[in-house]
């Protein structure tokens, strides 16, 4: 079980959240409302406390967390699996989840557990409930340690991958004790995740239409990589002519730069064709550095520098890649934040256009 899941569990193990019907009954005169520990995070005992009236159940972090790895996972199998549990444990929380709620989440159809619209209405709201429970515990651990701060960073992949390395290298090296953590979801988690402020700032696909985001974007032109040995390193700049006779490798049709090639070659009088395909540019660079093809993608990954065999050579006509820093509206950053800010778009404000060929 990675680190991640176990601390989720651990924190599960001790965190309760008190949860009352809308009838706005209060609680028994006189109720703890401590934490309360347990043996197990899945414990076959009954949650029903002896001073608890009817009617009032406790929704505890462990229910979440254990809701949170079955929708992410897919299976019960998987989420037993990511937490170290069993199954029965898993499927047992499950089921004392949709008794505090007051209804079904799941159809369990021939033994499998299948999400119902009510448990994706959820699911966001979950990983905000247990995304707080991790921000306070970090910053409580990182007070008492008196460090200078930390920076929440969400990216998308083709940002995370051959970028953010070398910003918070940089930013690491010129302001010491601040700690970055760097989490890589999708455009829409990260977005969703500053808005929360559960998140500093988010590199996600531009552009982004929410009221409470603050959005900064750049276009990064895209290049054309293959192999060193590969005949279209012959060339200076590619064309879609170029590529005419090679094996592509491509990002998926509802992509917009698989959009922007398209046109390209329809422009050319060709026919764009995939033989592989994939949702990052960074893997599309190991597969390149494989000899699966040739691909175009944005420069932050295809002019990296990895000594992985791969080179790049301009595309015409240009193709760009929106990329946007985003923040939130109206809450300000905090220095070091900030500071982490001001390194990022720097070396974004460089990569807006193609460094000199190697």
């Amino acid at each position: 079980m990675c680190s991640g899941a176990r601390a989720i569990v651990g924190l599960a193990e001790r965190r309760e959240i008190h949860y009352a019907p809308r009838n706005g009954a209060k609680p028994a005169p006189g109720r703890k409302t401590t934490d309360h520990r347990r043996h197990d995070v899945c414990t076959a005992q009954s949650d029903t406390a002896p001073d608890r009236k009817p009617g009032h159940v406790h929704l505890k972090l462990r229910h979440l967390a254990v809701f949170r790895a079955v929708m992410e996972e897919g299976s019960v199998s998987k989420a037993a699996t990511r937490l170290g549990l069993t199954q029965p444990a898993v499927s047992m929380a499950l089921t004392k989840l949709e008794e505090i709620v007051g209804y079904s989440l799941f159809d369990r159809a021939k033994g499998s557990f299948v999400p119902k619209p009510e448990a994706r209405d959820l699911q966001g709201d979950a990983e905000l409930a247990i995304l707080a429970f991790e921000s306070f515990e970090t910053k409580a651990e990182l007070i008492g340690r008196r460090t200078n701060g930390l920076v929440r960073v969400g990216a998308i992949g083709s940002a995370a991958a051959n970028f953010l390395p070398d910003v918070i290298s940089r930013f690491t090296e010129g302001v010491p004790g601040v700690e970055v953590h760097l989490q890589v979801r999708s455009s829409a988690q990260i977005t969703e995740l500053v808005a929360a402020q559960q998140i500093d700032i988010g590199l996600v696909e531009g552009p982004v239409a929410t009221a409470s985001i603050a959005e900064r974007p750049y276009r990064i032109p895209c290049v054309c990589i293959m192999k060193a040995s590969d005949p279209v390193a012959s060339v200076t700049q590619v064309t879609p002519h170029t590529l005419s006779e090679a094996r592509l490798i491509s990002v998926f049709q509802d992509h917009p730069l698989d959009r922007q090639i398209r046109s390209a070659f329809d422009e050319a009088g060709l026919t764009w064709r995939s033989d592989v395909r994939s949702n990052f540019f960074s893997i599309m660079r190991n597969l390149v550095s494989r000899g699966a093809g040739v691909a175009i993608v944005d420069a932050l990954n295809g002019c990296a520098d990895l000594s992985d065999g791969v080179v790049w050579r301009p595309f015409a006509p240009q193709l760009t890649y929106e990329l946007a820093v985003i923040t939130h509206a109206t809450a300000p950053l905090r220095a070091p934040a900030a500071q982490f800010l001001t390194t990022a778009e720097a070396l974004l404000s460089l990569a807006c256009s193609l460094p000199p060929r190697p």
